[in-house]
């Protein structure tokens, strides 16, 4: 097999692995009345991290309309709250909240069972080589998105 089918493969597999993980994502949240792109917002911001949701649309790589959205709906479950920005007087800072703070730690308690479940039995230097490669790929993408 050439790398070309082996780059189309393994593409193909981090989507469908993202979906998967995405689904399942929406259905173990359902119970929260979380979404996963609620979910991914609260983790970019966890434990104490303070961002505008242009800097969250970046990270996250949608667009700010969608973040603003999901922003939205957190600020009002009381598990986001804006703060000044001293470098941006229009685009303020999002924080999570002390409540927010804790539903996402159980949020990843709960991810860490599903996980240990998922990656039970595989070679931890296969899963570590995994993640390097992973890494590496996304710096290559996100490199030759700015060229």
């Amino acid at each position: 097999m050439n790398i070309g089918q082996d780059a189309y493969t393994v593409t193909w597999l981090v989507r469908r692995l993202f979906r998967a993980m995405a689904e399942a994502a929406d259905t173990y949240l359902s119970d929260t009345g979380l979404t996963s792109a609620d979910r991914a917002v609260m983790e970019f911001l966890y434990p104490d991290t303070e961002l505008t949701v242009p800097d969250v649309a970046r990270r996250y790589q949608v667009s700010r309309q969608h973040v603003q959205v999901t922003v939205n709906r957190l600020l009002d479950h009381e598990l986001l709250i804006n703060v000044e920005n001293p470098r941006h007087k229009r685009s303020s800072l999002l924080r999570l909240t002390q409540q927010g703070r804790e539903r996402f730690a159980a949020i990843r308690r709960h991810e860490g069972a599903l996980l240990d479940a998922i990656f039970k039995g595989l070679n931890p230097e296969e899963v570590a080589a995994t993640r390097r490669t992973l890494e590496t790929l996304l710096c290559h993408f996100q490199e030759t998105q700015h060229d």
